[in-house]
């Protein structure tokens, strides 16, 4: 019982920080977005991930490895929910 309240818990987590790299990635959109102290804060929290997949898939001005980055978490957290 414990042990599948740690793993909801750690679930729990996971899913609120791919909410984060969500919402930093849709900032990333907005010009001027990370001016703001807490949209930086967002940023420097996602970035822990996002950030070694950022400029390496760039079409134009759009950098799409963040997307690619996301995709994969969403990968990782649907084997996770798989064990719940």
């Amino acid at each position: 019982m414990t042990l599948s309240f740690i793993i909801n818990i750690i679930y729990f987590l996971l899913l609120l920080y791919g909410g984060i790299m969500s919402l930093s990635i849709i900032l990333s959109w907005i010009p001027g977005a990370f001016e703001i102290k807490f949209f930086r804060q967002l940023r420097k929290i996602s970035d822990w991930y996002l950030g070694p997949f950022r400029g390496k898939l760039i079409v134009g001005v759009i950098d799409f490895t963040p997307m690619i980055g996301l995709m994969i978490y969403s990968f990782i957290m649907n084997l996770l929910s798989i064990w719940i």
